[in-house]
């Protein structure tokens, strides 16, 4: 079988048939690809498709996320725009997190650590070379949820 990406679902060249996993409720369709290794863990980030369009990686163990910086503000704009549920107020960052040190999964370059200036404060990872940023666990979900007048709700 192999990986149509663009619809996140295998195909098989002998029979024909198309097998499309079901996405998580956080937009997420793994394809189960192996990928670069966690920059927090170390452990291979796994293949996925966000919303049905963007490729992405993710860390299974620390639930980190690997994404084209593009695919994040996209994402991020329209899922504040689509947003069904009431904003909340994020917690604080804390100001340890700047002192991370990571090395970008794809061509290990140090990356950009520093405060992200849109909705959600919050600090994150970006690499200048590849244009890739390194989301914690809920970073995403975090910055969607920030109140602000971009969002539907």
């Amino acid at each position: 079988m192999t990986l149509d990406a663009g619809r996140a679902c295998w195909a098989c060249s002998h029979c024909g048939s198309l097998v499309c996993p079901q996405p998580l409720p956080d937009g997420v369709r793994v394809t189960g690809e192996r990928g670069h290794d966690c920059p927090i863990c170390r452990r291979s980030l796994t293949r996925a498709i966000l919303d049905d369009r963007e490729p992405i990686e993710i860390c299974e163990q620390c639930k980190g996320t690997l994404m084209p910086l593009r695919a994040f503000a996209e994402t991020l704009t329209a899922r504040r725009r689509a947003a069904q549920t009431a904003s909340a107020t994020p917690e604080p960052a804390d100001p340890h997190d700047l002192q991370r040190r990571i090395a970008c999964p794809e061509c290990a370059a140090l990356m950009m650590t520093d405060w992200y200036y849109g909705p959600g404060n919050m600090v994150i990872d970006t690499c200048e070379h590849c244009g890739v940023v390194w989301l914690d666990a809920g970073e995403l979900r975090r910055a969607v949820d920030a109140p602000g007048p971009d969002r539907r709700c």
